[in-house]
């Protein structure tokens, strides 16, 4: 692991267990860069991407990244009868910056982290100066939004490959050794480099008695596909800062007549780039490029 990140934990007052989370320390502690995963993932996967963004910042920016509850070594409780909506991530997110005392940061999130993000945003209790999504599951108007709704009530987006896959996926394994080749070249894993695997498995496994298993279960992750939120664009409207939207070019979770509707508003840029869902893992160098950009034009 890069020397400059280290694991931390902090309690939750109100129930059992605490939220895990990277910490890259930065000169500048006053306004953190806040990271926020994909469904099914953890912070830890990450690692190529948070690493270059903080050494392209010159190490003055402090990066936090926590897992969300269900995911990584976050301990929260998830019972997957009570997972509703994305709301839930939200609420946890508050509840962990309220506890890491964070009154003023710079979000940025990859899929639903992206979408947990905005929706903390929203709710006006932090000054948070940009935004930046990494291929959100955006349903960016009304029309998209209803439509995608009636969809998920007939049953007919449960059926889709995320779904199916997430609920089938394998989660015990005997050894580190086992899980890596299992899931080397494998599905989703296709694209990714050997290191980022190897984080997201180091990331995301914990020990049981038989073996290792990953922490977030594929019924947990089902759960959040199914739960998708459909009223992003209500939280956009609320937004006036600066927000860049990166959009894979391959499989996006944002289609291209989204891009071009965000594109016209003025506090929004949108910026399509090469690779998959997953291009923050498969090029995090060329995503950090990115992201270094837009803070440094939006925050001299």
């Amino acid at each position: 692991m890069f020397s400059k990140v280290i694991r931390k934990k902090v309690f939750v007052d109100t129930e059992e267990g605490y939220f895990s989370y990277l910490e890259l320390e930065g000169i500048d502690k006053s306004e953190p860069l806040v990271f926020f995963h994909a469904t099914g993932l953890n912070c830890e996967t990450y690692l190529e991407l948070l690493e270059k963004v903080y050494l392209k910042l010159d190490s003055k920016k402090t990066i936090i990244a926590v897992d969300q509850r269900g995911h990584g070594k976050t301990t929260l409780k998830a019972d997957p009868n009570n997972l509703e909506s994305w709301d839930q991530y939200a609420v946890d997110a508050d509840i962990f910056l309220r506890k890491m005392n964070i009154t003023s940061a710079i979000f940025f999130g990859h899929s639903m982290g992206s979408i947990v993000a905005s929706e903390v945003i929203k709710r006006g209790a932090y000054k948070v100066s940009n935004l930046i999504m990494l291929d959100p599951v955006l349903f960016y108007d009304p029309y998209t939004a209803i439509f995608s709704e009636i969809k998920n009530k007939f049953v007919l987006l449960k059926s889709n490959d995320k779904v199916v896959g997430a609920a089938k996926r394998r989660d015990k394994f005997e050894s580190f050794e086992q899980a890596t080749k299992h899931y080397e070249g494998r599905s989703m894993f296709k694209t990714w480099p050997m290191e980022s695997l190897k984080n997201y498995l180091s990331g995301g496994l914990i020990e049981e008695d038989s073996g290792l298993k990953l922490s977030c279960s594929p019924i947990w992750e089902s759960k959040t596909f199914e739960t998708v939120s459909f009223k992003t664009y209500r939280t956009l409207n609320y937004l006036n800062i600066p927000i860049l939207i990166l959009r894979a070019k391959q499989f996006s979770t944002f289609s291209s007549k989204g891009m071009k509707y965000l594109s016209k508003k003025n506090n929004f840029e949108v910026i399509e780039v090469e690779g998959s869902h997953f291009f923050p893992i498969e090029n995090s160098k060329k995503t950090a490029n990115f992201i270094n950009k837009f803070i440094f034009q939006n925050n001299d």
